[in-house]
Parts: C-alpha cells; sequence; structure tokens
C-alpha cells in the first residue's frame, strides 16, 4: 500500500484520500442538517404533515439499500460508495433548485437519500479496512473527527453566510451538492481493493439477530428525533436557520473530541455499555424536548431544548458506531461485515418510513400539544433500546476495564 510522508509521519495514500472524502460528505452534512427544514418551512411553505409524509419516499431507498448494494457488489465498497455519493449529489443539487411542488420536492430527496444511503453501511465497513483488531473503535472515532471538523467549518461558513451575506437556500445546497459529488470523484482515485472471492450481498444470520432488532428499534427512535427536533426548534420555537447552524456548530466542536472519546470508550468497555448509556441519554433528552416549554419560561425552555439537541445528536453517532463494531466483533468472517451492515440498515428503515406520519398525525392533536406525545413515544422506544442494549454479548475488546 503507497504511503505519503506529512511531516515526520507516514500515511497510506488511501487512508489519506477516505479522509479527505469523509471531510467533502461531512460538508454534504453540513448543509443538510442545518437548511433543509428551513428551507421546507420558508421557502416552499411545507406544512407538518407534508413534512412527515415525505419521509417515506425519502426512507424508501434506506429499505431497499441491501438489493442495491448487493446489485453494486462486484464494483466493491470504495467504488460503490463513489456512485452513491454521485447519485446524491445530483439528487441534493436539484433539491435545492426546486422552486415549488410536493412531487418534485419528493423526487429530487428521494434520489439525494438513495445516494446517502448507499454510503451508510460502507462508510464503517471501509473504515475498519484501515483499523486492527485491538483498535476498531479507535480508527471510527478517528475518521468520524475528521467528518467532524469539516462540519464545524462548514457550519462556521453557513452562519457568516446567512447571517451577513444572506445567501439563497438554493446557493447552500449547490455547495452541498458538489462536495458530496467530489466525494464521489476522490474514492475513484483510491484502490480499488483485491476482487473478493464471494459477494455477499446481504447476510441473515442467528448470530447478528440482536442487532438487526437494535437496527429496528434504533430506527424508529432516530427518526422521531431526525424529523421532528429541527421542526420543533423552527415551528414551535421560531427559531431561524442562523439559530439552527450555531447548535450544528456546538454540537460538531464538542464532537471532535467526544467521537474520538467514544470511539476508545467502545474499545475500553465494550458495546453493551455504550449502547445502553446512550439509549438513557436520549430516553432523557426526548422527555426535554416534550417539556420544556411546559416547564420553563420561553427562553430557558430554548436553552434546555438546545442542550437536549446536542446530547441528541452527540450519542446517536456513538450508538452507530458502536453498533458497527458490535457486529464486526461477532462476524468470523470480515466478508459478511458490508452485507450484515446493509441489512441493518434496511430493518432500521423498515420502521423509519411509516414512523414520521402516524407522529404527524399525533402532533397537530389536542390544539398543537401533540408534539409532547411525540417525544414520550420516542422516550418509550429509548427505554426498549436500554432494555435491548443490556443483552449485548461479545468477546471482551482488548483493554476492556
Amino acid at each position: 500500500m503507497k504511503e505519503i510522508r506529512i511531516g515526520k509521519s507516514y500515511i497510506s495514500r488511501d487512508l489519506l484520500l477516505f479522509f479527505v472524502a469523509s471531510a467533502l460528505l461531512g460538508v454534504t452534512a453540513a448543509v443538510e442538517s442545518t437548511s433543509f427544514t428551513n428551507r421546507l418551512v420558508e421557502d416552499l411553505g411545507f406544512t407538518t404533515l407534508q413534512r412527515t409524509t415525505l419521509e417515506i419516499p425519502r426512507e424508501l431507498p434506506g429499505l431497499i439499500v441491501v438489493f442495491v448494494t448487493g446489485a453494486l457488489a462486484f464494483l466493491g465498497d470504495i467504488r460503490t460508495s463513489a456512485i452513491g455519493s454521485i447519485i446524491g449529489g445530483v439528487g441534493l443539487y436539484v433539491f435545492g433548485i426546486v422552486p415549488s411542488g410536493y412531487w418534485p420536492v419528493v423526487l429530487s430527496m428521494t434520489v439525494y437519500s438513495m445516494g446517502i444511503h448507499i454510503n451508510l453501511p460502507l462508510q464503517g465497513a471501509i473504515s475498519m479496512t484501515f483499523a486492527g483488531e485491538g483498535n476498531l473503535g479507535r480508527r471510527l472515532g478517528q475518521i468520524q473527527s475528521v467528518t467532524t471538523v469539516a462540519l464545524i467549518l462548514s457550519a462556521a461558513v453557513l452562519y457568516v453566510l446567512y447571517s451577513f451575506v444572506n445567501i439563497p437556500f438554493t446557493a447552500a445546497f449547490t455547495i452541498g451538492a458538489v462536495a458530496m459529488a467530489l466525494a464521489g470523484v476522490v474514492f475513484f482515485f483510491m484502490s480499488p481493493g483485491p476482487p473478493r472471492k464471494t459477494v455477499r450481498r446481504f447476510v441473515f444470520r442467528k448470530k447478528y439477530s440482536l442487532f438487526y432488532v437494535l437496527s429496528f428499534f434504533n430506527g424508529a427512535r432516530k427518526q422521531i428525533t431526525i424529523t421532528f427536533v429541527t421542526w420543533l426548534l423552527v415551528t414551535i420555537y421560531e427559531q431561524p436557520v442562523p439559530t439552527v447552524v450555531i447548535l450544528f456548530f456546538i454540537t460538531n466542536v464538542i464532537g471532535v473530541f467526544f467521537r474520538h472519546w467514544m470511539g476508545n470508550l467502545i474499545d475500553r468497555r465494550g458495546e453493551r455499555f455504550v449502547l445502553a448509556f446512550e439509549a438513557a441519554l436520549l430516553t432523557i433528552s426526548c422527555i426535554g424536548f416534550a417539556f420544556a416549554k411546559v416547564l420553563f419560561s420561553a427562553p430557558f425552555a430554548l436553552i434546555v431544548v438546545s442542550a437536549c439537541y446536542v446530547i441528541d445528536n452527540l450519542f446517536s453517532v456513538g450508538s452507530q458506531m458502536a453498533r458497527t463494531t458490535y457486529v464486526r466483533r461477532l462476524s468470523d468472517d470480515n466478508s459478511e461485515v458490508t452485507g450484515t451492515l446493509s441489512l441493518g440498515v434496511s430493518f432500521d428503515h423498515v420502521v423509519s418510513m411509516f414512523i414520521p406520519f402516524f407522529a404527524g398525525l399525533l402532533w397537530e392533536w389536542n390544539d398543537g400539544m401533540g408534539y409532547i406525545y411525540v417525544f414520550l413515544g420516542g422516550a418509550l422506544i429509548s427505554m426498549v433500546c436500554f432494555f435491548l442494549a443490556n443483552k449485548v454479548k461479545v468477546p471482551a475488546p482488548a483493554g476492556a476495564i
């Protein structure tokens, strides 16, 4: 494997390119995470029900991604990620320039979502090819820290552009789209790796049963917070896009250190501890989302919800890392990892496609106070995840305490 000298250290060429691609995908994630909801509300005039029904076609690629990645498996993980990134970039660009209309938004977001979901199971699998058995979590933490630095810089630039230059959403989404497409180009410059002797399109085995169940319930809880936390900030607390950008910035500044710490924590304490800890904190954050406005004055309620936003985003990433390393530790054959993760993404999306629609109906109930019950539902699901996390058993990681 070719190495490149940086100062007094050497790094493999492919790992350096993977860092670059991860950083570019971080730019895309910053644009989409901070601007998506505000564009729907401020530019396109979406209602709560329109927003929630959008999740069905938007999450459909997550359900069928196992078949898509299976069909592209002959290309290998890296080339498949390249194609996924380019597809996603096209979809995000179209979303940014769509002037109005529900169905054009649906089509563009479905294409973007397909690109994202193709990449989702592959990023962890590719990351672990650069790691030894004793530092799986550490390597994932390093790579995600690179992504986080890109998120921070992107958020800072977006804040300046929105607050002082007053750029339109179209320009912001064009930036995100170009970054994603460029990530695809970078993937093409990486070595594709040796061809696989066998292609595992997906893996369904009894020993991964708990992983599939965890993926299912995580999909339900995650979709509640992904769909409704920013919607809560924009519609209930009436916050503009710069506020969302600031929260995103704060989250990712902490995340630079947090993700590295979380990776080391997985290696030291194991997946069961991390998954249970995450589920307990997310239960608390969902309760905060539900009752902050009822219990506190408006300014303090916004602070509470903002703190819960940070906690939710940080620990959701930790959960994803822990589930990825859990599969790797269970696996006797590394060729199973990508197929298992892909199937996990599909299980995740079986429920996440439909949860937002029913939660959206609940949101509109009781004179606009139904959002309380939506987040209480998220707290209940997090409690189920806590129970499941305590059933996780894998061989003790190196250095466990």
